[in-house]
């Protein structure tokens, strides 16, 4: 065994789940000080949290922020002449992308203890009543309410950066709920041809392309037969907005921020799909782990306007829960940042969760064929909690082939994929048609 992988091991045992829990009551708050300082206006940063001054070592904090700030945009702005324009020196303008993300990103570290002492909320709550449940949805059916429009936004595909063993290059286009949010995929395909596509969706706050390096090894995966698709989710990477932290826009409107998030990602998601099929995909499949994994499932429950070309033919659902609706109040992660009390206190409670649960929970039979559902549950999970979980697997009739439950928590089952993958390895497997589905 590498120490590496030892080492992985070691964090993947249910005693890591609260140390993620004490971690994240300190890391949140800190996010919420560093999107304050995004612009570097000390005076905008203490209007923003709501401070009666601040110190003057705080205030060069937050001037470095801003200018750490418009280096990553400056970088970013290179980066996007270089993948869809000139298409010179893509690989180094990529690297410096992620480097000035990464050092930008980091910066919020230095707000922790400020955080604290300053009793920063972890999250800018904008609460709306219950009462704004028919007003989003306008009264439609929930199949109605995540329709695809018309006209899918065309999608525009990035120079190629040609690796050894794999492809790697970048789309984007329109978002069909917002034309002026851009939404993002970085892209690892195998050089065999008609290779399957794998939509992979990431978690919470998970921003991964503001980060150095391939973290979760895809182009190996990509590697060996693969198309593998990473979209950032709306109000996260390159889509979140000034003043808010990635994910941060998940999070200020319990519930019904979440809905609105679904809805869009979702039909973005329709997006991509449309686009693999055109290029030449016979196989594709949709999968996330936490939050991605939450808006694979709402996706596929409600595509029954979709054309059948656009519906997956795989679901890969991994550390999710059935009663997506009530994570507000039943979910650890919610009780850490109080989103549970201030639905409360804004009308909302668990009864007034069922109509919103009519959009987004799972319902009692599987979205496509149980034998392309693969799913990973933590009997130790209270972020997406696991009988949630042991639900959908019942009800969807999942074959135990295609079923893992292990003894960990939601973020240690998430570090335990590095030591054993056997999740993706099944699902890959299936995608790829080396098993009987």
């Amino acid at each position: 065994m590498s120490s590496t992988n030892g080492l992985v091991r070691l964090f993947a045992k249910p005693w890591f789940d609260p140390l993620c829990h004490w971690g994240m009551s300190w890391l949140l708050p800190a996010a919420r000080c560093w999107a304050a300082a995004g612009s570097g206006d000390v005076e905008r940063f203490q209007s923003d949290l709501k401070l009666h001054a601040v110190p003057g070592a705080i205030a060069a904090r937050v001037r470095q922020t801003g200018d750490l700030g418009r280096l990553a945009a400056e970088a970013q702005a290179r980066w996007v002449a270089a993948a869809f324009g000139h298409g010179r020196n893509l690989l180094d303008a990529e690297r410096l992308r992620r480097d000035t993300a990464h050092n930008y990103l980091g910066h919020r570290m230095n707000y922790i203890w400020f955080a604290r002492r300053a009793r920063v909320p972890a999250v800018q709550v904008d609460m709306l009543p219950p009462s704004a449940i028919e007003t989003l949805t306008g009264g439609q059916s929930p199949d109605a309410f995540f329709a695809l429009p018309n006209d899918l936004p065309t999608i525009e595909k990035s120079h190629i950066i040609e690796h050894e063993d794999v492809r790697e290059y970048w789309l984007r286009f329109p978002s069909p709920d917002d034309a002026s949010d851009t939404c993002w995929v970085h892209v690892y395909e195998g050089k065999q041809a008609n290779v399957p596509s794998l939509i992979y969706g990431h978690g919470l706050a998970m921003e991964m392309e503001m980060m150095r390096g391939d973290l979760r090894g895809f182009r190996s995966i990509a590697a060996s037969g693969c198309r593998i698709l990473l979209p950032d989710a709306p109000g996260h990477n390159r889509r979140v907005a000034a003043g808010l932290y990635g994910g941060e826009s998940f999070l200020r409107q319990p519930p019904l921020s979440g809905l609105l998030h679904f809805r869009q990602a979702a039909r973005e998601l329709g997006a991509i799909i449309h686009w693999c099929r055109d290029n030449g995909s016979r196989q594709v499949g949709l999968s996330g782990i936490s939050l991605g994994a939450l808006t694979a499932q709402v996706t596929a429950e409600r595509m029954g306007t979709w054309p059948a070309a656009l519906r997956p033919d795989l679901l890969l659902l991994l550390t999710t829960t059935d009663k997506v609706s009530s994570l507000t109040f039943n979910s650890s992660l919610a009780a850490i940042m109080k989103l549970d009390e201030a639905a409360k206190l804004a009308g909302w409670n668990e009864n007034e969760v069922t109509t919103l649960g009519r959009y987004t929970d799972c319902g009692a039979s599987p979205p496509i064929d149980p034998a392309r559902i693969v799913l990973l549950i933590g009997t130790r999970d209270d972020v997406t909690p696991y009988d949630g979980g042991r639900r959908m697997a019942e009800n969807w009739r999942i074959p135990a082939e295609n079923l893992f439950v292990r003894e960990q928590g939601h973020f240690s089952a998430a570090i335990g994929l590095e030591a054993d993958p056997a999740p993706f390895v099944r699902a890959l497997a299936l995608l790829k048609g080396h098993l009987g589905a």
